[in-house]
C-alpha cells in the first residue's frame, strides 16, 4: 500500500491536465459553435452574452444575459442552458434540452415575456444558410419537438389594447405529420377597449391535430390544411364577461374523426350560461322576460367536405327553465375551406324539429303583446281564437301547442322545393302563416 503513496501527486497531476485539455477542447468547441451560429444568422442579425461556459464533453453550454437582435424582433433570456447537442446542418442540429429563463421577446406591435422554456430532444431543421441578402428562415414549420413547457407567459398587444396569460402551457410531439398535443393552464384574455372584455379558461387540452403541418399550410397558403387525425378538445370553465357576466361554460368536449373527404364530429357544452345584455342594451332574452339562458347542448354532424353537406344529427339543447329541442339538419353549400362565411352561402335542404315546452311559449307570447302595448291575456286569447279557426292544420297545430304547452310537444317539419338561404330563413318563417309562403317552404308543424 505504500508503494502507492508515490503515484497519488502524479495521478492528481495527470487529473489536473487531463480535465484542463477537456475543458480547453471544449471551450474551443464552444467557440467554434457560436462562431459558426453568427455566420448562420445573416448580416442584419446578431447574437451576444455576458458569459459562455462549455458542459461536459463539449455536447452543451451555460449563457448568460442572451440578446438574439433582427430587424423584426428582439430576444432576450437571463440565463440559457443547452444539453445534449449531437448532429450537424446536413443531418439537423439536435439539442436534447434547451432551458431559458426569464425570457422576453419583442416585435414591432407586441412583446411576449415568459419565467421559464424547457426544450426537450430538439431538432432545427437542415435550412439554407444565410447569404448577404436574406437571413437563415426560422423554420417554425418544420422543427421536431418532443415536449415544450411555457411557464408564465404574457402577451401584450397594445395596438389592439390585448393582454393574454398563460400559467403553464405543454406541447407534446410538435413536427410535421406527427399528432401533437397541447395541454395549457389558466388562459386569460382582457381586451382594453370600451367596454373591457375579460375572456378565461381554466383548462384546455388538445389531442391530434397535426400543429406543425397547420403552421406549414398557414406559411404557403394562408389557409389551414384538412387533417385525417383523430383529434379530441376538452375545455373547462369557460367565461366571458365585461362589466357585467356574459357567458360560462362548466365543461366543452369535442371529437373529430376526419378521411380526406369526411368529417365526422361530436361536441358536448356543458352547463352554458349566456346572460341578457342588459335594459340599456337589450337582447332576444329581454324581450322574452329572461335574465338568463342555461342549457346542454349536444350536437353530432357529418360532413361531406366534397360535396359542401353538412348533416346534423341530432342537435339537442336542453335547457331546464325553458324547454327541450331536438333537431335533425341537412345543409349545402358549406364552405369548409372559410367558415366565417357559412350565414352568406349556407342553404337548408331539410330540418326536423321537436320542441318540449317549459316555459317558453307563454313567454314568447307575453313578450310579443308587450311589444304591441296590449294587454297579455287578451292578446293571447285573440291569437289562439285565430289560430284554431285556421283553414290550415299547421295554424291549427300551433293552437293545440300555445292552448296546452306542456301537454303537447310542438314538431315542425322543413322540406323545401329549393334549399332555402340561412339569412333568409328567418324572414320566411315569420311569414309562415301564409299558404304561398309555407308551402314553397314545405312546412308542417303537428302536436302529437
Amino acid at each position: 500500500m505504500k508503494k502507492l503513496y508515490p503515484a497519488i501527486p502524479l495521478l492528481v497531476l495527470v487529473l489536473l491536465v487531463g480535465g484542463w485539455g477537456v475543458h480547453h477542447f471544449a471551450q474551443h468547441r464552444l467557440e467554434a459553435g457560436i462562431a459558426d451560429f453568427r455566420a448562420s444568422l445573416g448580416p442584419d442579425a446578431t447574437f451576444s452574452y455576458a458569459t459562455a461556459r462549455p458542459r461536459t464533453l463539449a455536447r452543451g453550454a451555460h449563457f448568460t444575459a442572451v440578446t438574439y437582435h433582427n430587424p423584426t424582433l428582439t430576444l432576450t433570456a437571463a440565463d440559457v442552458r443547452l444539453g445534449g447537442l449531437t448532429g450537424n446542418n446536413v443531418q439537423g442540429e439536435k439539442i436534447g434540452s434547451l432551458v431559458l429563463r426569464d425570457v422576453k421577446v419583442m416585435t414591432a406591435d407586441s412583446t411576449i415575456s415568459l419565467d421559464q422554456v424547457a426544450l426537450d430532444s430538439l431538432v432545427l431543421p437542415n435550412t439554407v444558410r444565410a447569404t448577404a441578402n436574406v437571413a437563415r428562415p426560422l423554420g417554425f414549420d418544420s422543427l421536431v419537438l418532443d415536449r415544450g413547457t411555457f411557464t408564465n407567459l404574457h402577451l401584450a398587444v397594445p395596438g389592439s389594447q390585448t393582454d393574454i396569460t398563460v400559467g403553464r402551457m405543454v406541447v407534446g410531439q410538435y413536427g410535421l405529420g406527427r399528432s401533437s398535443s397541447l395541454d395549457l393552464d389558466r388562459l386569460a384574455t382582457q381586451i382594453n377597449l370600451t367596454p373591457t372584455r375579460r375572456i378565461s379558461i381554466d383548462h384546455i387540452k388538445l389531442d391530434g391535430p397535426d400543429f406543425a403541418g397547420e403552421v406549414a399550410s398557414l406559411i404557403q397558403s394562408g389557409h389551414l390544411i384538412h387533417e385525417s387525425h383523430p383529434q379530441t378538445m376538452d375545455l373547462k370553465k369557460v367565461e366571458i364577461d365585461s362589466t357585467h357576466p356574459m357567458l360560462q361554460i362548466d365543461h366543452v368536449t369535442t371529437s373529430r374523426f376526419s378521411t380526406e373527404t369526411e368529417d365526422k364530429m361530436d361536441t358536448t357544452l356543458g352547463n352554458l350560461t349566456v346572460w341578457s345584455t342588459g335594459t340599456d342594451n337589450p337582447s332576444i332574452l329581454n324581450a322574452f322576460g329572461y335574465d338568463h339562458f342555461t342549457g346542454n347542448i349536444h350536437a353530432s354532424s357529418t360532413s361531406d367536405r366534397s360535396a359542401g353537406r353538412l348533416h346534423l344529427e341530432p342537435l339537442t339543447n336542453e335547457a331546464p327553465d325553458m324547454g327541450k329541442l331536438s333537431m335533425v339538419a341537412e345543409l349545402d353549400q358549406i364552405p369548409f375551406d372559410d367558415m366565417a362565411i357559412i350565414p352568406e352561402t349556407a342553404r337548408v335542404v331539410s330540418a326536423a324539429l321537436t320542441w318540449d315546452d317549459r316555459s317558453l311559449a307563454g313567454h314568447v307570447v307575453a313578450g310579443l303583446a308587450k311589444s304591441r302595448g296590449v294587454d297579455v291575456d287578451s292578446y293571447r286569447q285573440n291569437l289562439l281564437t285565430a289560430l284554431n279557426t285556421s283553414d290550415d292544420a299547421s295554424m291549427r297545430a300551433m293552437g293545440r301547442f300555445l292552448q296546452s304547452p306542456l301537454d303537447h310537444p310542438l314538431q315542425i317539419a322543413l322540406r323545401p322545393m329549393k334549399p332555402v338561404n340561412l339569412m333568409m330563413l328567418g324572414v320566411a318563417l315569420s311569414m309562415a302563416g301564409d299558404p304561398s309562403v309555407a308551402a314553397p317552404l314545405g312546412l308542417t308543424i303537428s302536436t302529437p
